[in-house]
């Protein structure tokens, strides 16, 4: 139970430190939080590699003035010694370089693992249910039902680019195959 409580805590953290980075728009502190091989799913891409993920997030910066994450509790299952699944809704309150509003809501499957102490993302897909300002009055999305935590998606599961924001691609509702 401890060794439960311990990686839910440090998951926790992980999010923290990742909602920290995304606010301060600091890419160092943001590519951090990826195991160095890690893979992220969002926006119909994939992106392999810490380095590549920061770099990533870096365009995609450019195109916000702020981005405020509130990740909700994480649905924690530990795989291994310093391995664990997580399923983890978010919403996003932000505000685009254009100064639209904009609060997508989705949800993250994410695998993790602890290396040096702190845990980080091996392997993240982002599956967006909400589209749209932040009054809930965008599109709303059907995505697969993987079933009840801890099920995950496969690993070669795609995701979709609904609204084109940082691949300048697609539009709302737009499937993009990674």
């Amino acid at each position: 139970m401890i060794e439960f409580l311990a990686a839910e805590a440090g998951i926790r953290q992980l999010h923290a430190r990742y909602t920290d980075a995304v606010w301060r728009k600091d890419v160092a502190a943001f590519g951090d939080c990826f195991a160095l091989d890690a893979e992220w799913r969002l926006s119909g891409v994939v992106i392999s590699g810490r380095g590549n993920i920061s770099a990533f997030m870096a365009a995609a910066f450019e195109k916000y003035r702020r981005i405020l994450l509130t990740f909700r509790n994480p649905v924690v299952s530990l795989t291994g010694s310093g391995q664990a699944t997580a399923r983890t809704y978010v919403s996003e309150q932000s505000v685009l370089a254009d100064g639209t509003a904009y609060g997508p809501i989705g949800t993250y499957y994410e695998r993790l693992v602890e290396e040096a102490g702190i845990w980080r993302f091996a392997w993240r897909l982002f599956l967006t249910e909400y589209i749209g300002p932040p009054d809930l009055s965008g599109t709303f999305f059907d995505n697969p039902d993987f079933g009840p935590p801890p099920a995950m998606p496969p690993l070669d599961e795609p995701s979709y680019d609904r609204s084109g924001i940082l691949t300048n691609r697609g539009g709302a509702g737009n499937k993009v195959s990674a």
